[in-house]
């Protein structure tokens, strides 16, 4: 059937047609780009859909139908057709550790995430020490416990991977483990750090080398920047320059690095400086540690400078100075989340705690009387349930201001916390592929939890602000994975049998992640959604996010890890293309 006569019929809408309109270029308000003939979701409550939009000096000067941008289009104006494709608000990334981690993934191999094997394992490890020699440190992330076998010395083990320097790997949980030569390299420099390792004790009163909390450990705490190797600085500008790249051709333009120290910083900034954030938009956060009460004049001496910093270096491409991130548990899988029961597969362990609750509310009341955002990782009930009580406390020391402190990852709230969350005002900062799960959180948390675990569709009704990331790279940067997930409640199994009923819609999941993203983030009203007066973000998707929860896309497309990695033609950022497919017709 002749592609007219369907329209004709209603088959096709007209401003979804593979043809975007002809103009005539004569228009009375030039812009510097126009798409049309696009499938827009703008994430804009009072119009939500639209199929055109124009550019002027970086913002969005047009929204509507194709009739209604011809005025926008002058001699020089670049006019895209958008060929009936989904066009969506950039990607906000909630929670992410792009420049951080980013940059230290040059020294530190992520080959060991698709490692299933304990000899699989060795072998990258052994041929990261060797890939770079002059490093103090060997670095590796994305190990997982189930590899290691049973009744062996985790400790003794690394110790034969990597006898003759410290060694450090992250797991793609974020727990850690190190060697001997690592543990001496603690002791002598930063002995702090030794109350991260796991209180548990093999039978010859050693410890076993793994860390409870590796997101505590800095490198740079035990190493300077020279002794991680010849021209590293140089190569963590590489790193972090493929990781933004990498957001960008999947459609994120703005990320939250919630997890900076201070000395990074620094480095940072001449990042900056060089053009290294040119095409993206990076918030940061300052990393507090469970020791900082221990001087609160030095707190909030170094509150103050963080303040400062942001007031003197932040930028449209750049936030710093507005938000702290702080931890008041771990994870389930390690079974360090803090829970009000047991652990299914551990009954005499409730989880860790970082902070008292009596400390915990000190601290926010410090940072809350400073105009700061608290981000603060809590995944166990408990441990939710200790920092929504320090927040409603702040707010009731110092009135309700519009700061937002959040609830990061919020994985199990308490379902007596639900209506809370909403009536305190906690952003839920939430990442759906941690849902995904593996076999050490199904044997934690047990079936009757699960059924409660990442309750997305009962925040939703209780009216809790929920924002949604990746955690990059405790998972992929890629949004269509965690929309997937948050759509169709798929669990490692590749089953939805952990509380079905809380899977929500895939254009709520789009909107959490870019509109609901910029709130969590104080950007709302400059990003985050397809409106005239904003900064002009977007996606241009060749296969549209709005299929991912049918059963016709579950059947026809792989799913696997890096098979989704294709679906984004365009990403612009301000007005520019940041990123463009090979091949694609843009």
């Amino acid at each position: 059937m002749p592609i007219q006569k369907m329209m004709m019929m209603g088959i096709l809408p007209r401003s979804w047609s593979i043809f975007a309109p002809r103009f005539d270029r004569n228009g009375s308000r030039p812009a510097d780009l126009v798409v049309a003939g696009a499938r827009i979701i703008t994430c804009h409550e009072s119009a939500p859909r639209a199929s055109a939009l124009a550019v002027k000096d970086g913002l969005i000067a047009y929204v509507g139908d194709d009739a209604g941008v011809r005025d926008f289009v002058g001699l020089s104006t670049r006019v895209i057709n958008g060929k009936g494709r989904t066009l969506t608000p950039g990607f906000i990334d909630n929670h992410c550790h792009v420049l951080w981690i980013g940059g230290l993934t040059s020294l530190m191999t992520t080959d060991l995430f698709t490692c299933e094997t304990v000899d699989e394992m060795r072998e990258v490890v052994q041929r990261q020490a060797a890939r770079f020699p002059d490093s103090a440190i060997v670095m590796a992330q994305g190990w997982k416990q189930h590899c290691i076998p049973e009744g062996v010395s985790q400790l003794e083990l690394l110790d034969s991977w990597v006898p003759d320097r410290p060694a450090a790997l992250m797991s793609y949980m974020a727990t850690g483990w190190v060697n001997s030569r690592m543990l001496e390299l603690m002791t002598e420099r930063n002995p702090a750090a030794m109350e991260l390792l796991v209180p548990e004790r093999d039978g010859a009163g050693a410890c076993n080398g793994l860390l409870r909390h590796f997101h505590a450990f800095n490198p740079l705490d035990f190493v300077s920047l020279d002794e991680l190797g010849p021209g590293v600085k140089e190569l963590m500008f590489e790193a972090m320059e493929r990781v933004l790249g990498e957001a960008l051709s999947v459609g994120v333009t703005t990320m939250d690095d919630v997890q900076v120290y201070k000395p990074y910083f620094p480095v940072i900034l001449e990042f900056r400086d060089r053009g290294g954030l040119d095409n993206v938009r990076v918030r940061c956060g300052y990393y507090l540690p469970n020791s900082v009460l221990d001087d609160e004049a030095a707190l909030e001496r170094d509150l103050s400078w963080w303040k400062e910093l942001g007031k003197a270096e932040s930028d449209e491409h750049l936030t710093l100075g507005r938000s702290v991130k702080l931890y008041i548990d771990g994870v389930a899988s390690n079974h360090a989340a803090l829970n009000f029961e047991p652990y299914a597969d551990m009954p005499d362990s409730l989880g860790d705690a970082v902070w008292t609750q009596e400390g915990f509310d000190r601290v926010i009341e410090i940072i809350d009387s400073m105009d700061l955002q608290a981000c603060t990782h809590c995944c166990g009930d408990a441990g939710i349930n200790r920092v929504i009580n320090s927040y409603e406390r702040a707010y009731r020391l110092h009135g309700k201001r519009d700061i937002r402190h959040r609830a990061d990852h919020c994985s199990r709230p308490a379902v007596d916390d639900y209506e809370r969350l909403a009536k305190v005002g906690v952003y839920a900062a939430m990442q759906p592929a941690h849902f995904f799960g593996d076999q050490t959180v199904e044997a934690a948390l047990g079936h009757n939890r699960l059924q409660h675990f990442q309750p997305w569709r009962s925040l939703e009704k209780a009216g809790v602000n929920i924002s949604f990331g990746s955690d990059w790279c405790a998972g992929p940067i890629n949004p269509v994975y965690g929309l997937l997930i948050a759509a169709n409640r798929m669990n490692y199994h590749f089953s939805t049998s952990w509380g079905p009923a809380e899977k929500i819609g895939i254009e709520g999941a789009i909107r959490h992640w870019t509109i609901d993203s910029a709130r969590a983030l104080h950007m709302e009203d400059d990003i985050g959604s397809i409106e005239v007066g904003k900064r002009a973000d977007f996606v241009l998707f060749n296969t549209s996010p709005l299929k991912l929860s049918s059963h016709w896309f579950l059947f026809t497309h792989a799913l696997e890890l890096g098979a989704m990695d294709g679906y984004v033609d365009l990403t612009v950022v301000g007005g520019e293309i940041a990123y463009r497919k090979e091949g694609a017709q843009v």
